[in-house]
């Protein structure tokens, strides 16, 4: 059976290939944008596989950008909302879909929430990822 923990940890692993970001693989009381989380389970569907074989897992990845500049916010932004390449978020969580063997696949399915999010009343531009693990 598959760890949460670990599974949120290679999901930030795989993260971390992108180097301009910082990534918290839980849910911090501070960031520093431009900041990954991979945050806290949104939904675990058990036994998606026949006799017991996996679970499927649902796992937010929240990005954020600092609000400085509006148009270079968004545009900074929009480079990691791109399906390939290396400031790609689903390209990188994607990199590596066994998870360092703690899953049998790996899938960004979309990205949500594209706006404003305030985290400890600083105001950031960010969007949500949905992250769609069977291990």
């Amino acid at each position: 059976m598959a760890s949460l923990t670990n599974i949120r940890n290679e999901i930030g692993n795989n993260l971390s290939n992108i180097t301009s970001l910082s990534v918290y693989k839980y849910v911090p009381d501070i960031i520093e944008p431009p900041t990954a989380v991979v945050g806290v389970v949104e939904r675990i569907e058990y036994d998606s596989t026949m006799s017991r074989g996996a679970d499927t897992y649902t796992i937010p990845v929240l990005l954020y950008i600092a609000r400085v500049d509006a148009q270079l916010s968004q545009e900074t932004l929009d480079s990691y909302l791109q399906s390939s390449g290396a400031n790609s978020v689903k390209a990188q969580i994607e990199s590596d879909t066994s998870l360092n063997n703690e899953a049998q696949s790996v899938r960004v399915t979309d990205a949500t929430d594209y706006g404003v999010y305030n985290v400890n009343n600083i105001d950031y531009l960010g969007v949500q990822f949905s992250v769609e693990v069977i291990a």
